[in-house]
């Protein structure tokens, strides 16, 4: 391991900065030679090595150096200079790689601000001269602050050092975990306050679950750009993500829970990122779990796969690395807090508990992949868990589940016993499942549960009862990685977002203001979703694909919205009505969605405002799930937002001639509370 000792003099308004950097060298691991890389806007200029020349060829924003070390050194001692250049990004960034200007500070390993050694992790001291009332910001813990220094060090193994600056207001409250720090742009007493009364106790939530909190504090940094980045002891939100009324109880605690998966124990990125799924498994999951909603959430999961991948943008969990458009969202982060579900549900919540534990104790500050979980949760629970790993980390896709017509038997003084059977309807080879059921009986309000083992293309069951069986429900909490049935899923804007065929439909009778707002809108969108294309509305709908059809005096509209109130409960007119809820804001703007085949998703957008389309163009795809929406001025504010029933599953059906209710599923404990 190696250690940096880094003296820091920022230049923002020059754009430039100044190191000096003492690398200790491990015990035994003293060289004749040590390469490093080093940002190619950065000179040398000063070095205690016998000489240094560049060795090979300068890549992208970096240049690659070796250093002749004394036999005797336990130490190499850099002193450079200069405006770092920014990284080529591999997938798309809300911001640059580098920033380094009168606004603010950004630098991170891709930087290569500091020397790179290519040893992993390291250690680090920073002392940061920055000017006046700014502050900095690195992982670790802050030692001093004054108006024109700060001091850091970081003594937990890392992947690469952070540094970060801005003018900052600063705020701290210490806590018995750790310190909560929050630092803004501008004053903001209540929001800080928010921040840091909620910090704990996430701390704490997730210290009882896993184990101790792995960094002396967690600061929540305020970003120019608008991000949602976790990094080890810090995240990175943006202005106006940070003020969102719900992120205290979504992002944020995601954020915080990253400190234990990703930048607590790291993950084998070659065999695939499995941090964010856990991660969003027991952040985004466990919340809506501890609040009943957790079966709901699941569905979102299931129908975002459903919606966003296609066989030819689908690829197994270990290929997984970041997300960089919907489909790899919908694996990455979906498929993988499916996968932990199905094993907490397999093994039970005690081993489960135990498993995480137990990796977190054995893997802190070290990598650890697919393998290596499998070896710990084989470990607690006594089972071998090679297959179940193999058929979701290896494979690509989703199993389908049909139920085939049942049958009910009269055992007479002996109850009933349903009969039926499961079938696995995709193409490849059987998943071995084992598949929820629930049996809704005469004379009880609960339902009987039951677990199916589905290891072949078809299997037989018999569920003896002790009275007769009126409803059958499978997998009802979702509690399966599986491919929906397009029945179970309502019509929704990821259904549109996410079709091969993208197709915006303007109106020729717009205005020129109103055209304008829409093309700014579609190519806004294009950034996203490259494949988009326009056409006038005067040609007929496609056929296939997803569809916008844009603006109330577009042809299409009349007869679209005459097919969307004929099916759901939507009133327009001087008083907008969705379903039981009346809308009276003014310059309302509504997203009405209908599914027009099994091919093809339309979603119908009138504009309240023509100064609300930049908001609406920027919001509208993150409410996937959603199939209606309305938001109010200029600002576009999200008023209301739902999704159309699903009134029929292939996966439910009803045993009598009358229609039933389900039963109530049995009682479920969250994992923690």
């Amino acid at each position: 391991m190696l250690h940096h000792q880094l003296d820091i003099t920022l230049k923002p308004d020059e754009g430039r900065l100044f190191v000096a950097d003492r690398i200790s060298l491990p015990d035994g691991a003293r060289a004749r030679y040590l390469e490093v890389v080093l940002n190619a806007g950065l000179q040398i200029v000063a070095t205690n090595a016998k000489a240094v020349s560049p060795y090979g060829i300068a890549e992208g924003n970096r240049r690659r150096y070796r250093f002749t070390l004394d036999p005797l050194a336990d130490t190499l001692s850099i002193s450079y200079e200069g405006t770092p250049q920014a990284p080529r990004r591999s997938a798309p960034q809300a911001m640059p790689g580098v920033v380094l200007d009168s606004a603010s500070v950004y630098l991170d390993g891709a930087g290569a601000w500091y020397p790179l050694t290519g040893e992993h992790p390291v250690t680090a001291e920073l002392t940061v001269h920055h000017p006046p009332g700014w502050q900095s910001i690195s992982q670790g813990a802050r030692l001093e602050g004054t108006t024109t220094t700060t001091r850091w060090r970081s003594e937990e193994p890392q992947e690469e050092i952070y540094l970060l600056a801005a003018p900052y207001r600063f705020y701290s409250k210490p806590g018995p975990h750790a310190e909560a720090q929050v630092f803004l742009r501008t004053s903001d007493d209540p929001l800080a306050q928010r921040f840091l009364d909620i910090t704990d106790r996430y701390l704490d939530l997730y210290s009882r679950l896993i184990g101790p909190y792995p960094y002396p504090k967690f600061a929540v940094v305020e970003n120019r750009w608008e991000t949602g980045y976790g990094m080890p002891s810090f995240t990175l939100l943006g202005s106006r993500v940070m003020r969102l009324p719900f992120i205290l109880t979504s992002s944020y605690p995601h954020e915080i829970l990253h400190n234990w998966w990703g930048n607590g124990v790291y993950p084998d990125y070659a065999s695939g990122n499995w941090s964010e799924g856990l991660t969003s498994y027991l952040a985004d999951h466990l919340i809506q779990e501890q609040q009943g909603r957790s079966a709901d959430y699941r569905r979102s999961i299931l129908q975002k796969y459903a919606d966003y991948v296609a066989s030819e943008s689908d690829f197994p969990l270990r290929e997984f690395r970041a997300r960089h458009d919907g489909a790899s969202q919908a694996v990455g982060y979906g498929k993988t807090l499916m996968f932990f579900h199905m094993l907490r549900r397999n093994l039970g919540d005690t081993a489960f508990r135990t498993g995480l534990r137990r990796l977190y104790r054995d893997y802190r500050y070290r990598s650890a992949g697919f393998e290596e979980i499998r070896r710990v949760f084989e470990a607690v629970s006594g089972r071998p868990l090679a297959a179940m790993f193999h058929q979701w980390v290896e494979r690509v896709g989703a199993p389908a589940i049909v139920l085939g017509e049942p049958q009910v038997r009269d055992l007479q003084q002996k109850g009933f016993r349903l009969e039926g059977e499961l079938r696995q309807s995709h193409a490849d080879t059987p998943y071995r499942l084992r598949v929820p059921v629930a049996v809704t009986v005469a004379d009880s309000d609960t339902a009987v549960w039951s677990i199916v083992e589905l290891d072949s293309a078809s299997t037989r069951f018999a569920i003896t009862l002790p009275s007769r069986p009126l409803r059958i429900d499978i997998d009802p909490r979702f509690d399966l990685f599986r491919r929906l049935a397009p029945e179970e899923l309502p019509p929704s804007l990821g259904q549109v977002f996410g079709a091969a065929n993208l197709t915006v439909v303007v109106p020729s009778g717009a205005s020129a203001e109103e055209r304008d707002a829409y093309l700014l809108l579609v190519a806004q969108w294009r950034r996203q979703f490259p494949g988009i294309r326009t056409q006038e509305d005067i040609l007929p709908l496609p056929e296939n694909g997803g569809i916008w059809v844009l603006g109330k005096t577009n042809r299409h509209a009349a007869s679209q919205l005459k097919r969307i109130s004929a099916q759901f409960p939507v009133e327009l007119g001087p008083k907008l009505k969705l379903g039981e809820e009346v809308l009276t804001e003014k310059d309302l703007s509504l997203v009405l969605t209908l599914r027009r085949s099994a091919v093809s998703t339309l979603a119908y957008l009138q504009v309240g405002s023509v100064a609300a389309v930049p908001g609406l163009a920027r919001k509208l795809p993150h409410y996937g799930k959603y199939s209606y929406l309305a938001f109010a001025g200029d600002d576009a504010v999200n008023v209301t937002k739902g999704q159309w029933p699903v009134h029929a599953s292939p996966l439910t059906l009803q045993l009598t001639d009358e229609k039933h209710e389900r039963g109530k599923l049995p009682a479920e404990a969250p994992l923690i509370e």
